[in-house]
């Protein structure tokens, strides 16, 4: 560049023909400059900008460069990113009140009851225990020669973590732990969802620096707002489970990592191990995620020299993490993996209606059966897979881009990460079984943010290809892709939340009056005894498999005194008459079970139906419903 352009005094020579030289008190080029230059550093993060319009000759600036806005321009103060954060904040908030207040029901789930009301427990001091009596953990007590408590019975089949953060917001509300007649939503449903509000947002924070830190605010922050729309999500937020607080540590695992991989020396060990941490804490807030921390310790030893110190800091970091809990279970119980151990050789989704009903012992292994419900577990994850993703569009182009090169090495290792966990976490459901969308084991939503980062990033890209000049069309375009990923939460916004409550099978303030017919250690047999510990505040034992294992707990006052009350709800009564009564599961009950019930020498002769429509029937050693005081 000439002197005469640098000294100011001087006068500057046009870029262009001496013709179109206009005399004026500004020198003619100077505004095309800044338009230019302006249009010019827009395009990219990474491109220089240049302060002084003058500083650079207009005769090198790109000429195909179109004045399209740009989502990337900052004009100076930057007022851009402070609204697009209140935009997003408000949306967020705005969503959050409308699923909390809006749509929330209460929980439906067994696993969420089940660990609500042991975080119950926690918070009243009581350590890990339940009110929720399984059959099948008598005999594990009374197999390795322990004692059956008459009060605060050990759990050692739910994993710890989830009751454990629950238990701290439960104490806040104390006084509202009593269900009163007009409370259709219990305070402790409500209190547990806005817990998992809070982990689902915080968690989509930290997937939003992910994605600009792998590829650019614009791509992020699209791919966050199709999560942030996704109806799934905020479902799994209401349901009480603990996905949402597995996706906040997940996401902070994916963090940490991506920070140990850009380090060097001894500064990746710290964040190395802290994502190995949030990993190990991930199998106790669910046991299938130990699969997902194998599958990260293989990535991290491959990739991380010298590869002996790197597995030394994962087997540490995982025993510091789990030999706690692992050694409390094998004290209380004889087994480390407590009752969980036996989801994996049972059939997938019966826990409650099947094996932890038999007092005399759990399912023996079987080849065959096994194989043939992987199969059917294979069948069904991948015919509903983009269900289970939320049927987010951008988390399900990820599998596409995994036939993209994309520029960052960083990206790409961090895609391999996605894959090799997402795949430990399908087999991880195999061995579980996988209800519908939204189930305790249905762990494909953890994935959904970073597929959709990496979907995003490939469509965009795939865009920039079609050479489109006009802004409009691309506006249009991702427009309707946050639509289409957002038209779940319009029809279910739309229609409402239907019934004020579960039904069926539960309505929070007829299951809670049994609190008041029966004293504290009392104890009540039904075949949702996870509503009753939750709503209902007693001690409850599962339906056993049989009357004769029935009779044997009351009569011998296993738990401490004989069972005073029977339970049998729309879990029972609605099921196929034949396929699950008369030759299914619940055969030795069909007489108890059917309408009207034949009571000729069962211990508990008096009985009353009970709301809604005679669903439910008490069955009791005395009419209790009929008294006053």
């Amino acid at each position: 560049m000439s002197e005469d352009i640098k000294n100011p005094e001087l006068p500057v020579d046009p870029p262009v023909k001496p013709a179109a030289v206009v005399h004026s008190d500004t020198p003619a080029d100077t505004a095309p400059q800044k338009k230019k230059t302006r249009k010019y550093t827009r395009r990219k993060k990474t491109e220089p900008v240049v302060s002084d319009p003058l500083a650079q000759d207009p005769a090198e600036l790109p000429s195909d460069i179109e004045p399209e806005p740009s989502l990337e321009y900052v004009s100076p103060g930057k007022p851009f990113p402070i609204l697009r954060t209140m935009l997003a904040g408000t949306l967020v908030l705005v969503l959050a009140m409308i699923y909390l207040f809006g749509q929330f029901k209460g929980f439906n789930t067994v696993t969420a009851m089940d660990q609500a009301q042991i975080a119950r427990q926690l918070a009243q001091g009581n350590g890990f225990s339940t009110k929720f009596i399984r059959p099948l953990a008598i005999w594990q007590l009374e197999k390795v020669g322990k004692p059956v408590p008459s009060d605060n019975f050990p759990d050692f089949f739910q994993s710890p973590l989830n009751p454990l953060i629950n238990a701290l917001p439960l104490k806040l509300i104390e006084s509202s732990w009593k269900l009163t007649p007009i409370d259709l939503i219990y305070a402790g449903d409500r209190m547990i969802a806005g817990v998992s509000v809070v982990c689902f947002i915080l968690a989509l924070v930290i997937w939003f620096f992910i994605g600009v830190r792998l590829f650019d605010t614009t791509t992020s922050m699209l791919a966050c707002g199709t999560v942030l729309l996704t109806d799934l999500m905020w479902q799994f937020s209401l349901s009480g489970l603990p996905q949402m607080l597995m996706l906040l540590l997940f996401s902070g695992g994916i963090w940490f990592t991506l920070v140990a991989m850009e380090r060097e020396g001894r500064l990746v060990w710290l964040p190395l191990a802290l994502a190995g941490a949030l990993f190990a804490l991930m199998t106790l807030a669910h046991g299938a995620a130990a699969w997902m921390f194998l599958a990260w310790m293989i990535f991290v030893v491959w990739h991380r020299k010298p590869r002996w110190v790197a597995l030394l800091i994962c087997f540490t970091v995982l025993l510091v993490t789990l030999g706690p809990w692992l050694y409390r279970n094998h004290a209380v119980c004889g087994n480390a993996l407590g009752l969980g151990i036996y989801e994996m050789v049972s059939p997938s989704e019966t826990a409650e209606s099947g094996y932890m009903r038999n007092l005399s012992g759990p399912p023996s292994f079987s080849k065959a059966p096994i194989l043939l419900r992987i199969k059917k577990a294979v069948l069904s994850q991948t015919g509903n897979l983009w269900a289970f993703l939320g049927m987010n569009i951008a988390a399900g182009l990820f599998f596409l881009s995994l036939v993209h090169r994309f520029e960052s090495s960083q990206a790409s290792r961090i895609r391999l990460l996605a894959l090799i966990l997402w795949l430990s976490a399908f087999w991880g459901m195999l061995l579980c079984g996988v209800g519908g969308p939204v189930s305790s084991n249905q762990l494909h939503v953890l994935f959904t943010p970073v597929f959709a980062i990496f979907g995003m990033a490939f469509l965009l890209d795939l865009w920039s290809r079609l050479e489109i000049p006009h802004f409009r069309w691309k506006a249009a375009f991702l427009s309707a892709v946050l639509f289409l990923c957002g038209f779940p939460m319009l029809l279910t916004i739309a229609g409402g939340s239907g019934s004020a409550t579960q039904w069926p099978p539960y309505v929070p303030p007829f299951i809670a009056i049994l609190g008041d017919w029966y004293k504290e250690k009392e104890v009540i047999c039904s075949d949702m005894p996870w509503a009753v510990a939750w709503y209902a505040q007693r001690k409850c034992l599962l339906l056993p498999e049989t009357i004769k294992q029935f009779n044997r707990i009351s009569d011998y006052n296993v738990l401490g005194e004989s069972v005073k009350g029977l339970y049998l709800t729309p879990v029972t009564g609605n099921r196929a008459l034949f396929a699950d009564i008369y030759q299914g599961p619940f055969t030795d009950w069909v007489f108890l079970i059917t309408r009207p019930p034949d009571v000729t020498g069962f211990s508990l002769p008096v009985f009353t139906p009970l709301p809604i429509e005679g669903s439910c029937i008490l069955f009791s050693d005395s009419d209790r419903w009929s008294r006053r005081d």
